[in-house]
């Protein structure tokens, strides 16, 4: 008995020692979450950051947090500089993979010189520097020269152009401080919140550098089938050249010497392949000082038709779009689109979608399949997709795991030019989504736009073959902006762009700020304050804003501030969903370049920052009108008291056919506007809603036109004759 009790106390004892067993950081980062582990290494903050301590030993950094079961005192005895052992569980908060909670600790020496920060640039940041004293050259406060007034985030741009987020907490040192003006080099710790954080500790984490930079990177223009133009900019003159491949390796590029002088502009790349993706990079020296860009993917322009087709689940107003109509717009065109180009395959499909519970697009996914189609799928681990149940016979790899993989797309055949097919739009494969929700379904016959899906479907699944890769799979904020984002599809600009990586709230913002005369949107959330600006700028230059939001009562959403800024926004309280996240601009104006984005990206902080999402925005003019059609059922079903409706019905006008004038009686107070069959508006007036309007017609040509009024919570069209 005594023999089995000592014996059991030895185990016990052993056990405890393999428990304490000091590992490397990098050991412990390579853990599966809830793992023991004690760590060592050397402490590089204080209380500056709060209650976390970031500490790292040669391999790798990690933060240490006393949080709930934690020993006692950690957050007061720790300082920057010490040097200690910490052993807890590995536990990962909100991307931030720690250890917490902390069940021992030691300090083992004090005063220890920090280690060297490692000199990076922000496209360069990845969890394999998190927890790591970190150092950027040459970068600029966005708000330079203001002062850090409020906890938040305040924006940074380096030398390429590219953003980072660095966050000041509530307390902190620097608040109160000024806000470094001109360019700087910049010591932080790589922290993480649903998104990269880039944390100083105080003031003398930032130092001034006039140094040499770029201004302007890359940037694409006239695009060919042959080739394109590149423009960059540097902040002094200097000799420029460019290199570029057909692969992100450029150890084997064409290198061309491109002039001097502080900046190039349109300089051709020519000899090039229709439909491909080439790689750049541009390179200035001045004084012996060699700077270079990133190097970023451009697209020829492709061979193949450009044919665009648009699916709505539910009807549009046809009074908008002239002789123009949608593929479908109604739950059973969408299903069969989706069906037919599964169908339609004949090399690859990949997928990446949040849910799925339509078996009849599985099982065309099964069929393409058995006939030798390669495919390869993405889903949400927090998505639901009961369709993939049992697992199918096609490889599946499921992403995102602290966020959302919240992608809606497909690329159909992107090695074959008059077979590839990309899929966008808002429709996940899910029956309330399909058959009740309001949403879009967008199909693009383009090689380039297939071939740059691709990419991000690779970055996603790990690689280029036909199995996942788990441990190269990237999502979220791991991924990088490595797509190319311009495009020339049946003769119109297109851009297209995947969140976190490539900053899509500015580019709604800047969709917005397009306008001339009107900007609609219609959104499930809406929450982030750059969009919101931006409708209630367009607002104050005199543009006409409306839109519809599903969800006003979310954390931080912005329908207050925008009724308080004079937009025209009101809650969908129709049946079923809004599930749209679209912003159509200028759609009848086609001098002002009609524009429409849409996509899976909601205007949301964690669509911005931490979930996969996948947008497209279309120069278009007819698409725009679609769109359009789209948004003004919507509002009408929406917003029409009815009492206004039953005098937009009893609406008449006369005489018809007409000559010189038309008469509108009983016609509600609004805008009246003529169109065309085309959608071109050729008259447009106010009206105070006072007995009889009248619209001088004598100077239209002969032809059918419509004439339309627009109240605040409603429209009417009607057609007539002018002979």
């Amino acid at each position: 008995m005594q023999y089995k009790l000592l014996l059991s106390l030895f185990l016990c004892s052993f056990t405890a020692l393999l428990n304490a067993q000091v590992i490397s950081i990098a050991a412990a980062r390579a853990l599966p979450a809830g793992s023991t582990v004690t760590v060592r290494g050397v402490v590089t903050n204080g209380a500056e950051l709060g209650r976390i301590r970031y500490m790292q030993d040669g391999s790798a950094g990690i933060g240490a947090f006393p949080g709930t079961g934690s020993v006692q005192g950690f957050d007061t005895a720790v300082k920057s500089g010490d040097s200690i052992e910490v052993t807890g569980q590995l536990l990962v908060f909100n991307g931030l993979l720690e250890i917490s909670p902390i069940s021992a600790y030691q300090i083992l020496a004090s005063n220890i010189p920090l280690p060297q920060p490692k000199t990076i640039t922000i496209s360069d940041l990845s969890d394999n520097y998190e927890g790591q004293l970190i150092r950027f050259e040459c970068v600029n406060f966005e708000n330079g020269g203001g002062q850090f007034t409020t906890q938040g985030v305040y924006n940074v741009l380096d030398v390429n152009g590219q953003a980072g987020k660095v966050f000041v907490r509530s307390n902190h040192p620097l608040l109160g401080t000024g806000i470094p003006a001109g360019t700087i080099n910049l010591t932080c710790i790589l922290s993480d919140f649903n998104g990269f954080q880039l944390l100083p500790r105080a003031t003398t984490d930032f130092t001034a550098n006039p140094c040499f930079y770029f201004t302007q990177s890359l940037e694409q223009s006239d695009i060919q089938t042959t080739g394109f133009k590149l423009s960059w900019t540097a902040n002094q003159s200097g000799s420029h050249f460019i290199r570029w491949n057909s692969s992100p390796d450029l150890s084997g590029a064409t290198t061309l010497t491109a002039g001097s002088g502080a900046g190039i502009s349109n300089f051709p790349i020519t000899g090039l392949e229709a439909g491909r993706i080439y790689w750049a990079q541009a390179i200035a020296v001045h004084n012996n000082d060699t700077i270079s860009t990133e190097v970023r993917p451009f697209a020829t322009r492709s061979l193949s038709s450009g044919e665009v087709k648009i699916y709505f689940t539910h009807p549009v107003d046809p009074g908008f779009v002239g002789s123009l109509a949608p593929s479908g717009q109604n739950p059973q065109t969408c299903v069969a689109a989706i069906i037919e180009r599964i169908d339609a395959a004949e090399q690859t499909i990949d997928v990446a979608m949040y849910n799925n519970d339509q078996p009849g697009i599985t099982s065309a996914l099964e069929a393409a399949r058995a006939r030798g189609v390669r495919i390869r799928y993405v889903a949400a681990v927090n998505g639901g997709s009961p369709a993939l149940m049992p697992p199918p016979t096609f490889p599946v790899i499921y992403g995102n795991e602290f966020n959302l993989m919240h992608n809606k797309f497909m690329v159909i055949d992107a090695g074959l030019t008059n077979k590839a097919w990309v899929m966008g739009g808002s429709l996940n494969w899910s029956t309330a989504n399909i058959f009740d929700d309001y949403n879009n379904l967008i199909f693009v016959q383009d090689q380039s736009l297939a071939r740059a899906y691709t990419l991000e479907i690779d970055e996603m699944w790990g690689g280029t073959g036909d199995q996942p890769n788990p441990a190269l799979a990237k999502f979220g904020s791991s991924k990088r902006d490595n797509t190319p984002h311009q495009f020339i599809i049946g003769g119109a600009a297109v851009e297209q762009y995947f969140s976190p990586s490539d900053g899509v709230t500015q580019r709604i913002a800047q969709t917005i700020n397009t306008a001339d005369e009107e900007a609609l949107f219609a959104l499930l959330t809406f929450t982030r304050d750059e969009p919101a600006d931006a409708l209630i700028a367009e607002v104050n230059a005199g543009s006409q804003v409306r839109g519809l939001i599903e969800n006003t009562t979310d954390q931080g959403a912005e329908f207050q501030k925008l009724i308080d800024g004079g937009v025209n926004v009101q809650r969908h309280t129709v049946a079923n969903t809004l599930h749209h996240k679209y912003v159509v601009v200028d759609a009848l104006a086609p001098a002002s370049n009609p524009t429409v984005l849409s996509g899976s990206h909601n205007w949301s902080s964690s669509a911005e920052n931490s979930n996969d999402e996948n947008t497209l925005i279309f120069h278009n003019e007819a698409i725009a009108r679609l769109f359009k059609a789209e948004f003004e059922r919507r509002w009408v079903e929406n917003t029409t008291p009815t009492a206004e409706a039953e005098a937009l019905e009893a609406l008449r006008l006369s005489p018809n056919p007409a000559q010189g004038y038309l008469l509108l009686h009983d016609a509600p107070a609004g805008e009246l506007r003529v169109l065309d069959l085309l959608g071109r508006v050729w008259l447009r007036q106010a009206w105070n809603g006072e007995g009889t309007a009248r619209l001088e017609t004598a100077a239209l040509p002969a032809g059918a036109y419509r004439v339309q009024v627009l109240t605040a919570n409603g429209l009417r069209t009607l057609p007539f004759q002018k002979i």
